[in-house]
């Protein structure tokens, strides 16, 4: 897929056909990749719509209700309208693909935009054999899927997520006592004495669900990151060159090293959402006070890195706002490079904001006898450290580049975080001098 070198949004790359690799970019693994993303995908989105029936549906329903159909619509819109300008563009530069049903099947189906992309990485994957240009294709249709789905998944999964914690958990502590005690007896004695068992009101539907959000997101975000970085190797296949084994000079990760992004992702994601989940129980709208000041940070943050490069448009900031709204849940690397310092900033206010929100859930449920009064703090402070030991031995094990700290690694804001080559350090210093 063509396109300029600078975009209205946050930077996309072309690859480059290196004619020194002749590996495929499409094999059975990539297929089968793709099968589990359309699935996923699929039964994300009907247990979203279950979620909104089974709220809609209560005699009792819960407060705020509405922002279940908004986390719901609001993402896929999002997510469409930005498939659409991906389509503009690629209309532009490409004349078989300004065709009158390419225009249709983006506008009908553009609540399912992903879905299209993952569909077309497909079509082009199984056609690599007859034209090798298809493979980089295949590449750039499974990241455009993948930042497609970074609005489905942490701008509708992750609120709606924080609000079934808040309703389906905090809120129905005695529920889950009952369920943490196992079944149980109780003597009924009118008119005569008999023993009954106390019926668990949670079911497994209620636990299933929040796991599968969760388990979508850390899968949403890990292709979005393993798609990113083969991306970045095949545009830039002279930086990658030094790295050991084939697999990851092509930018592919082994599966130990997929599975511990994952986790790292789905720990963290996990204790983002279980953090704004209790503040909102607990202290209703102040949630929207920690939400409003990291938003802000993040966004800021993520338009200094483009002003760094690319400088300020009005298309810039927007994409600045929005990915500010998916940093509140995971960090994304889109400009390649090392980026320790950036990381390291990134955790430490997670943690800060972690222990906020567990210092607002001691406050307010102190002495009540709750059953997740005790409880809750620590499991938050427990699924976050997992995330940060599962990164750990990720950067420490299964990085294939071996990374090590420098002047640029701990640049926090830079717009090009890319290390130069021992070569490009050489030129550097001679030109300077």
């Amino acid at each position: 897929m063509a396109s300029s070198g600078e975009s209205e949004d946050y930077t996309h790359y072309t690859p480059r056909l290196n004619q020194r690799d002749k590996h495929r970019q499409f094999t059975w693994l990539e297929g089968l990749l793709l099968i589990v993303l359309i699935l996923s995908y699929l039964l994300g989105y009907g247990i979203q719509i279950s979620i909104i029936a089974e709220k809609y549906s209560l005699e009792d329903p819960p407060k705020n209700r509405g922002l279940y159909l908004l986390f719901f619509f609001l993402p896929h819109l999002t997510a469409g309208l930005k498939n659409l300008q991906y389509h503009i563009r690629e209309s532009r530069e490409e004349d078989d693909e300004n065709s009158v049903i390419g225009w249709v099947i983006n506008l009908v189906f553009l609540p399912v935009s992903p879905l299209i992309r993952l569909l077309r990485a497909g079509k082009f994957g199984m056609t690599e054999k007859e034209n090798r240009e298809n493979g980089l294709r295949f590449v750039d249709e499974l990241l455009t899927a993948a930042v497609l789905r970074l609005f489905d998944v942490l701008l509708g999964d992750a609120p709606t997520l924080s609000l079934l914690l808040r309703d389906d958990v905090w809120s129905r502590s005695g529920d889950w006592k009952d369920l943490a005690s196992g079944q149980q007896e109780y003597l009924r004695c009118s008119p005569a004495c008999t023993k009954e068992e106390i019926q668990v009101k949670i079911k497994f539907w209620t636990i299933f669900r929040m796991f599968f959000l969760v388990s979508k997101m850390a899968q949403g975000v890990t292709s979005y990151l393993v798609a990113m970085k083969r991306f970045q190797r095949l545009q830039y296949p002279e930086h990658y060159e030094h790295l050991r084994g084939r697999h990851s000079r092509q930018g592919r990760l082994n599966i130990v090293a997929t599975f511990l992004l994952y986790f790292a992702n789905f720990f963290f994601i996990g204790s983002r959402v279980m953090g704004y989940s209790m503040v909102s129980f607990t202290w209703g709208s102040w949630v929207y006070l920690i939400l409003g000041a990291h938003w802000l940070i993040n966004s800021a943050w993520h338009l200094i890195t483009i002003l760094n490069t690319h400088g300020i448009t009005a298309a810039r900031s927007v994409s600045s706002l929005v990915m500010g709204g998916v940093w509140l849940f995971v960090i994304t690397n889109e400009q390649g490079g090392r980026q320790l310092g950036r990381l390291t900033l990134y955790y430490l206010l997670a943690f800060f904001e972690t222990a906020i929100c567990s210092f607002l859930w001691n406050i307010a449920l102190a002495g009540s006898g709750d059953f997740f009064a005790f409880k809750a703090s620590w499991a938050l402070l427990a699924v976050f450290t997992m995330a940060v030991l599962c990164l750990l031995v990720y950067y420490s094990l299964c990085h294939p580049g071996s990374p090590s700290i420098s002047s640029r690694g701990l640049l926090c804001c830079s717009g090009n975080r890319r290390d130069p080559l021992p070569d490009e350090e050489e030129e550097v210093e001679s030109t300077s001098v």
